[in-house]
């Protein structure tokens, strides 16, 4: 999934100017699940600090889940849940999501597939396409295109019950449980 990632910064002097301005350097194509894609955008560490030319942590390829007090943003392309159920090599799929998705997909439930929680406050934010976001309990509301969903570290799963692909924003607040 190619997204233009623009990142500012600061000269020597303290003047304003751009650092990078290209494709987002870690993001991932799932080839076994067409449609499907993410891209790490940025991440900052437990105790962010503006710098002159802050840090690419995305290169490092860690965790996608941030520490407490830390971030994580990501961009998502969802293909419809019949392209998902049915990936064209579903060892692979799930090897390559393994590789591409550190931290979050040991979040994800093998007996109940979509659904993860994660230790997070997510600002969720629909580009394109329409999804569904399920709770635990079954209850699930639709979610269109411009719409901002507040997850609060709850137990959930996002279905793509169109024909058409989904693309959405996450910005992970990493949070405490007490």
């Amino acid at each position: 999934m190619q997204v233009r990632r623009i990142v500012t910064g600061h000269d020597s002097q303290g003047q304003a100017i751009f650092i990078s301005d290209g494709a987002a350097p870690r993001a991932t194509d799932f080839a076994d699940i067409p449609g499907h894609g993410m891209a790490q955008l940025w991440t900052t560490p437990d105790q962010p600090r503006l710098s002159e030319a802050p840090e690419d942590l995305t290169r490092l390829q860690g965790s996608l889940i941030p520490g407490v007090g830390g971030t994580s943003l990501l961009a998502v392309s969802f293909p419809p849940d019949s392209v998902m159920a049915a990936p064209l090599d579903p060892q692979r799929a799930f090897e390559q999501m393994a590789a591409a998705l550190p931290g979050l997909f040991e979040c994800f439930e093998a007996d109940h597939p979509g659904m993860h929680k994660t230790p997070t406050i997510d600002y969720g934010v629909l580009l394109e396409g329409e999804l569904w976001l399920e709770l635990d309990n079954g209850e699930q509301r639709l979610v269109r295109a411009g719409d901002v969903v507040i997850q609060n570290g709850t137990r959930h799963a996002w279905r793509n019950k169109s024909e058409q692909p989904a693309k959405a924003i996450f910005f992970m607040l990493g949070a405490s449980n007490s």
